[in-house]
């Protein structure tokens, strides 16, 4: 899902940077009131675990790779802005150091994975009842229905974009496809750190989340 440089044109480059720069904006400035001593280690515990996650990448159909977001688990324990800042700081380095994913494209890899893949998981979560079923039940949803959305973003930025050869009605049901079976993976995985989270440390379910306010509890 990462997009490389040369793959977007000018404009959606510029748009997807603007919209994530607003996100960023809130989600920094939210941080700074929010974020406290005991989530700072669970922060950066969590944005190594799935920085390393993102590198490994997983045959699917149609000879193409795909990988988790690790989105759904980070907006679910931190809140969608905490996620949000974890995944800005994976992608940068993912693009500087590893060339996975462009400066150019860095605001829409961002928005794909970082606003669209942190938001949906948490939004659809936080519908679900807060019992042990609910939350696990909640996470896989929202897992998944955030990885199938991720990807379907990239496809219309790749399908829209003058530099892309193939058009939106190819390039978008190609990354829903692929994506939705990856998003099996991301909910079964996002469920059992749910599960295993309720069973030894609840109470990093109950941190304050770096959310917006229509969003936090």
């Amino acid at each position: 899902m990462h997009i490389p440089d040369g793959f977007l044109d000018l404009k959606i480059c510029s748009v997807t940077y603007v919209l994530t720069a607003v996100f960023w904006f809130f989600a920094f400035r939210k941080a700074k009131k929010v974020l406290t001593d005991k989530q700072i280690p669970l922060m950066a515990v969590l944005t190594a675990m799935f920085f390393a996650a993102q590198m490994m990448n997983y045959p699917i159909i149609g000879g193409t790779t795909a990988h988790l977001l690790g989105g759904p688990i980070l907006a679910i324990t931190l809140g969608p802005y905490g996620g949000l800042i974890s995944m800005t700081i994976i992608l940068l380095i993912q693009a500087l150091f590893f060339g996975d994913g462009g400066i150019t494209t860095f605001g829409a890899n961002v928005w794909n994975m970082g606003v669209i893949g942190v938001f949906v998981p948490y939004i659809i979560w936080a519908l679900f009842p807060k019992n042990k079923k609910g939350m696990i039940l909640g996470a896989f949803i929202g897992a998944f229905i955030g990885d199938v959305l991720a990807a379907i973003s990239a496809g219309l930025e790749l399908g829209l974009s003058a530099k892309f050869l193939y058009g939106v009605s190819i390039a978008v049901p190609a990354m829903a496809l692929h994506h939705s079976i990856m998003g099996v993976g991301e909910g079964i995985v996002t469920s059992i750190i749910i599960v295993i989270l309720l069973k030894s440390r609840p109470d990093l379910l109950d941190l304050p989340k770096i959310a917006p306010n229509w969003l936090s509890k």
